[in-house]
């Protein structure tokens, strides 16, 4: 079975790499015992995983509602249009969409939406609907550039502007530019009046947004590839607009407030670094002075607080590397001297629960529930402890027991969430609407509940897809009263639907595991590699490799390590590095010509007859290490059509895992070769593909070392047709 599983990010221990377990134990600690009601919390150093939990309901693997940490995601678009000379940031917003302004209007460029410093103050940007267009219809009250107000319909704006660039939604925009490099999987964002709603709405994991936060953090660099442009990221981060008199959450007597200290291109600056910042406590918090990345989700209005606890953390790490303590001892951390390690060990391990911290998350007072309708009756045939049914308006019913139980509600065919309109069709949208989204008509509802010592019922209702709770009591008397906890910040229970999708991510299964479930991204075209990938050729290569091996004093385990990839001469003068490159040379020939001529066993990869086929039309090539002979011969022993376009040894100066090969056959194509694909075996063409700038699809048993893009058992997980462009859509899984 293919697996379309994004290779995970590596994991090391906290001490490895000089953070003490006592520190990230007191952090989550910290987020639970102040009623800040964590959800989800990945801490990672260099790239490397440390320390990730997540708080029952929520699961790790559960993309969820990152409000406004979206906006970044909308901010790196127009970077790639930027750097790819498609827009300038001064260019004009009313002419990348077409509005005529009022009379004796300032010009609104690009990089004012970036900033926030459309000029508009903030009741008028609380009046501009679902139209972006609107906000240059607008005559702003200050002149733009000069007066920051926080400004989600810019970001709306943005989104339009990548939609009428490219004709494509933002997220379709980005999949082959950043989602797919980082390993991001199919998230889904929701869309206002048919354009990708860019401000918010993008539903992501704590992993999506450190590999995010990650690839900032390194000036765009991810696994030693530029994604980003690295000039854009270096502006992104800069502080362009002041926000010292920003109405944000409020800090302690005597404390810097983290949103006074400056706005960068739909990012937040702080303290320490900068981040992506969503409504509620949805961040990514890049830190690279510190080499640090904090990816987190939880639900509080009291964000400083939150922030609060991941500064304490920092400065817990800093003490303990100064005293050369990161030794999972207690320095700065909370622990106390001589902590038990195996105690320490299992804290960092520990599984966590909301529902600990139920007597911290009372009903906000502002956001109580109408409970007309609402109903909550026993049902001790639930669970061994017996339960309730609760009936919730808007909702329907849940059934409710003792321990965590998840319901996934579905909308009726052809019925729209109450209270809600249909973001696809709403009125005023004046875009083209390009969003071809699945339906979001579900809802994950995780319930909990408890007859309590003075004879009241207390039920928590967790959307486990977003940051939110609602809360249902029923007094001893039977009154019953409810609200959210933190409330959605528009259309309640309606805005909270997902597609199925987000419910059940195509990507997160356990490392290790097939996963069945494809993905779908666009390529110019698809660049092959022979060996390993389309023929299987293993026995005669390295049955001769190994008489060679032999006769030169050559340990033949130590030749089959390297030569997968490379060129025969190449791999002789790592081996005889004392040779003269003339003898290297004639004899690869001898070898080449053995290899030609032997060609029994070699047989075609599963699925590479059909891939063949069904790219006879579609832009691809054969990117090969072996000659072009001996390609032919192995194509042909293996019953396989040789591509039109193909690579071989003689075409290149410079064998994989130097790029040179697949950049040619981009160039040949006529095609960018950031916009190819290559499907590879092997480490070594691992590494040359990624090294073009390219995605790349890993085949076969070893390919996992290589850290492709994605990972697929054989080529009858890639599944390829014509896309509207003259490309390729690329099926995975």
């Amino acid at each position: 079975m293919a697996s379309s599983l994004r290779p995970p990010l590596t994991r090391r221990s906290p001490e490895e790499v000089g953070i003490p377990s006592a520190a990230l134990v007191a952090l989550a600690e910290r987020l639970h015992d102040e009623g800040l009601d964590p959800h989800a919390l990945l801490v990672a150093r260099g790239g490397e995983v440390v320390f990730e939990t997540a708080w029952a309901p929520y699961a790790l693997d559960r993309p969820a509602l990152v409000y406004s940490a979206s906006k970044t995601f909308t901010s790196l678009a127009i970077g790639f249009l930027a750097d790819e000379g498609r827009l300038s940031l001064d260019a004009s917003v009313a002419s990348l969409l077409d509005v005529t302004p009022p009379p004796g209007a300032p010009i609104i460029t690009v990089r004012h939406l970036l900033t926030m410093n459309t000029g508009h103050d903030a009741a008028q940007i609380a009046a501009i609907g679902e139209d972006p267009r609107d906000l240059v219809r607008v005559l702003p009250a200050h002149e733009p550039g000069t007066f920051f107000a926080y400004n989600s319909p810019a970001t709306h704006a943005l989104s339009a502007i990548v939609t009428a660039v490219t004709g494509e939604p933002l997220t379709s925009y980005l999949r082959p530019r950043l989602l797919d490099p980082l390993g991001i999987g199919d998230r889904w964002m929701s869309s206002v009046g048919g354009i990708e709603h860019g401000a918010s709405g993008y539903h992501l994991t704590v992993d999506d947004l450190a590999r995010t936060a990650t690839m900032l953090g390194a000036g765009g660099v991810w696994q030693g590839r530029q994604v980003a442009p690295a000039w854009y990221v270096d502006e992104l981060s800069r502080p362009w607009s002041v926000t010292a008199d920003f109405d944000g959450p409020p800090a302690g007597d005597g404390e810097v407030n983290d949103w006074a200290l400056g706005y960068g291109y739909q990012v937040w600056r702080g303290r320490h670094g900068f981040r992506l910042d969503g409504a509620a406590g949805q961040f990514g918090l890049v830190l690279p002075e510190h080499d640090l990345v904090i990816a987190y989700q939880g639900a509080t209005l009291d964000t400083q607080a939150t922030l609060r606890a991941f500064w304490a953390f920092v400065d817990a790490v800093e003490i303990a590397a100064a005293a050369g303590a990161a030794d999972g001892g207690a320095a700065g951390a909370g622990a106390g001297e001589g902590a038990d390690a195996g105690a320490l060990g299992a804290a960092v391990v520990a599984a966590r629960d909301t529902w600990d911290a139920r007597d911290l998350l009372p009903i906000m007072p502002e956001a109580p529930f109408d409970t007309t309708g609402l109903s909550l009756v026993d049902a001790p045939e639930i669970g061994a402890a017996g339960g309730w049914i609760l009936t919730l308006p808007g909702v329907g019913e849940l059934p409710v027991g003792t321990e965590w139980r998840e319901s996934v509600l579905t909308t009726s065919e052809n019925q729209t969430p109450e209270g809600s309109e249909d973001p696809e069709t709403a009125p005023g949208a004046g875009v083209s609407e390009v969003v071809n989204s699945p339906p979001a008509d579900r809802l994950a509802l995780a319930t909990r509940g408890e007859a309590r010592d003075d004879g009241s019922v207390l039920v928590h209702v967790v959307d486990t897809t977003s940051p939110h709770r609602a809360i249902v009591v029923r007094e001893l008397d039977g009154a019953l009263r409810a609200g959210w906890h933190i409330p959605p910040l528009w259309r309640g229970w309606a805005g909270l639907h997902v597609p199925a999708s987000v419910i059940a991510p195509a990507d997160t299964a356990p490392a290790g595991e097939t996963n069945p479930a494809p993905i779908t991204t666009h390529a110019a075209a698809l660049l092959l590699d022979m060996d390993g990938t389309l023929v299987d050729s293993h026995a005669v290569v390295e049955r001769l490799w190994t008489e060679w091996s032999l006769a030169h004093g050559v340990d033949p385990a130590q030749t089959l390590a390297i030569i997968h990839g490379r060129q025969g001469q190449d791999s002789m003068a790592l081996l005889l590095p004392d040779r003269p490159h003339d003898e290297n040379l004639a004899e690869n020939r001898v070898l080449l010509a053995a290899e030609t001529a032997q060609t029994d066993g070699v047989v075609a990869i599963a699925g590479a007859a059909q891939l063949l086929d069904d790219l006879t039309d579609l832009p691809h090539a054969l990117v090969t290490s072996a000659s072009r002979d001996l390609a032919q011969a192995r194509m042909d022993a293996a019953g396989l059509r040789m591509p039109a376009a193909a690579v071989t040894a003689e075409d290149v100066a410079r064998s994989k895992p130097d790029p040179e090969g697949f950049v040619a056959a981009a160039r040949a194509l006529g095609v960018d070769p950031a916009a190819c694909i290559v499907v590879e075996d092997s480490a070594n063409g691992i590494a040359a593909g990624l090294a073009a700038g390219m995605r790349v699809i890993g085949v076969g048993p070893h390919a996992a070392e290589g850290g492709p893009t994605w990972l697929v058992v054989d080529a009858t997980g890639i599944r390829v047709t014509p896309d509207a462009d003259g490309g390729i859509a690329v099926t995975i899984g």
